[in-house]
């Protein structure tokens, strides 16, 4: 299935990414209950660019769990185009529409597993732009029990419910039915996961003690079966990413709209605010823009109203965006761009859940 953020208007002319209102009764894991633990388990949103689309209301892509402070284990399908970990936050709440400021991370990076394709290796990581605020999970890779088949596995998401909602963390009990050498196959019992719980965890008792064996990965389309990415056999690449972030990564500075934007060269995404990418200008030159946004800076301060040019998260404020060409201090009237308008400095970000197969859905989106 596919999952388009486009940027280019406000209002209805933006394919929404917010699901509709719920009511917290019926807000993710079909047959599971909500979850009160597991805080490490969090929820991968889209961060919208524009003023007017608050962050509470980004609909749940997948979810992931913290295995070090800024390092958050989910599926590779969850983070296949490389941009697209530059509009994300992760969030740390056990309801997305309730997580506080605070428990919203922006991420830097995402990385793929070096030998995933769909159905293979469904393994990422998201490196976090600041330390999580909860203790990680105490991770540490072990063997697959050998007497898996058969026993209960629990699954934690905030994916769907099976009744039109999600953004709740949930849990429940599911079965497993095989074990492959890089995955294992689970049935409902009577919990299974579902859309947006792609990336989340699967536990099995050991030892007395509830241990990560797996990350949900594809199932079928009524939500009643599941196939998950074994960590025991890609302990490896977790654990490299574990490494790579404590060695501390370089700061990256907040997004400053006092700062010309149109002057912030840059050579790779990492050169820029969090937040913004590096992206190519016409003259060839490269510089940070608000991730989604063709290149430019930020303007006069605006309300939202509907205008020439969109009007744009900047911190705390809300700012025109301006093409490069257009001075920062430009008068015009402010706000989102006309519905059904379009805009040239705008680009259309696309989010790819993969899929493969008559019945098959990744657990995404």
């Amino acid at each position: 299935m596919g999952l388009l953020l486009a940027a280019g208007a406000c209002g209805p002319s933006v394919v929404p990414v917010s699901p509709e209102t719920l009511t917290p009764a019926r807000r993710a894991v079909v047959g599971g209950a909500p979850e009160p633990g597991f805080p490490t388990v969090a929820a991968i949103v889209p961060v919208p660019p524009f003023c007017g689309e608050p962050d509470e209301a980004a609909r749940v892509l997948c979810t992931g769990t913290l295995v070090a402070p800024r390092v958050v284990l989910t599926a590779a399908h969850c983070v296949e185009n490389a941009d697209a970990p530059r509009v994300f936050s992760v969030v740390f709440a056990a309801e997305t529409a309730r997580a506080s400021a605070a428990q919203r991370i922006r991420v830097v990076e995402g990385r793929l597993h070096p030998a995933w394709r769909p159905g293979v290796s469904d393994l990422g990581v998201l490196i976090l732009a600041s330390d999580a605020p909860v203790a990680p999970l105490a991770w540490a890779a072990r063997a697959f029990p050998a007497d898996g088949v058969g026993r209960l596995a629990r699954v934690v998401g905030f994916g769907a419910d099976g009744e039109g909602g999600s953004g709740l963390r949930r849990g429940g009990l599911s079965r497993i039915t095989s074990v492959e050498a890089d995955a294992f196959s689970i049935e409902a019992a009577p919990a299974m996961s579902c859309g947006g719980d792609s990336g989340g965890p699967v536990f099995i008792e050991q030892d007395g003690v509830e241990r990560l064996v797996g990350v949900t990965s594809f199932g079928d389309l009524s939500c009643t079966t599941g196939t998950n990415s074994r960590v025991d056999v890609h302990a490896d690449f977790i654990q490299v990413a574990i490494e790579d972030a404590s060695r501390g990564a370089p700061v990256r500075t907040l997004v400053d709209p006092d700062v010309d934007a149109c002057a912030q060269w840059c050579r790779a995404h990492a050169d820029c605010p969090v937040g913004m990418a590096c992206v190519a200008r016409a003259d060839g030159t490269r510089s940070c823009a608000v991730a989604g946004l063709e290149a430019g800076h930020f303007g006069p301060a605006c309300t939202g109203a509907q205008g020439e040019h969109p009007c744009v998260k900047a911190g705390s404020a809300c700012r025109l965006w301006l093409p490069c060409s257009e001075p920062r201090d430009a008068t015009a009237p402010g706000g989102c761009a006309a519905a059904g308008g379009g805009n040239p400095g705008l680009i259309p970000l696309v989010l790819l859940a993969w899929s493969w197969g008559r019945g098959r859905r990744a657990k995404g989106g």
